[in-house]
């Protein structure tokens, strides 16, 4: 589809925004619901669950606790590639990659997900594929997400995608926009300078110990509240 034919559509989704944390792929779950309390208390507001290496029961009973944690504290939790997982728990919406749910598939999909719950929240990976996002607007995804921006640990062999993309998809979409990959302290002003309502974060949130996890937030957050966007 041409860019000018894209839909631009006006986001249901504000929460959307500044710190987008993710849940670390392993870890002790006790370690990791210790650290969610005391990020949630420092004003952590969107957390997405992404546990890939658990069994599903697993999965379960952890996307259940740090939902529960999460609504206490009048956060977003959204639950990585899983709707059934996502629906089952209450979760607030859910996030899609391009192995999760086919391009073709996408609308019929996002029905489903919405089906009973018009504001239940939809995000797609984009990656650097810009006409990918196109299609995940005029489908009536809620944001959509740009990135390896950076090298990732999680992910170091993703494509990387440029500022460049994200700052061509802000003048061109209402839908928010969320930068993922290699974000960290040192280069989350980068991405916000260009137009990112949200960067996704694990490593460098995750890695620190207990009592500096309350300082880590604070810091991703307050560069979203200096934005000019």
């Amino acid at each position: 589809m041409p860019e000018t034919l894209a839909v631009i559509r006006q986001s249901t989704s504000g929460s959307i925004k500044s710190l987008y944390a993710i849940t670390p792929t392993d870890g002790a779950s006790d370690v990791l619901a210790a650290k969610l309390s005391v990020a949630f208390d420092a004003g952590l507001g969107l957390l997405q669950y992404r546990r890939k290496q658990s069994s599903q029961q697993a999965k379960l009973a952890e996307a259940r606790q740090y939902c529960e944690m999460a609504h206490a504290a009048g956060a977003i939790f959204i639950v990585n590639d899983d709707l059934d997982l996502a629906l089952e728990i209450g979760a607030d919406g859910v996030h899609w990659g391009r192995h999760d749910v086919g391009t073709q598939d996408l609308d019929s999909q996002i029905q489903r997900a919405k089906k009973g719950k018009s504001d239940f929240i939809v995000g797609i990976s984009c990656y650097n594929d810009f006409s990918r996002a196109i299609d995940a607007v005029t489908k009536h995804a809620d944001y959509i997400a740009f990135g390896s921006i950076y090298v990732s640990k999680t992910k170091p062999e993703a494509d990387l995608a440029s500022l460049d993309l994200i700052h061509r998809a802000k003048a061109r979409f209402v839908t928010p926009i969320v930068a993922i990959g290699g974000i960290t302290r040192d280069n989350v002003g980068e991405v916000v300078a260009v137009g990112a309502d949200a960067a996704a974060v694990i490593t460098d949130l995750w890695s620190a110990p207990l009592d500096e996890i309350s300082e880590r937030v604070a810091t991703f957050q307050s560069y979203f509240t200096q934005s000019r966007f």
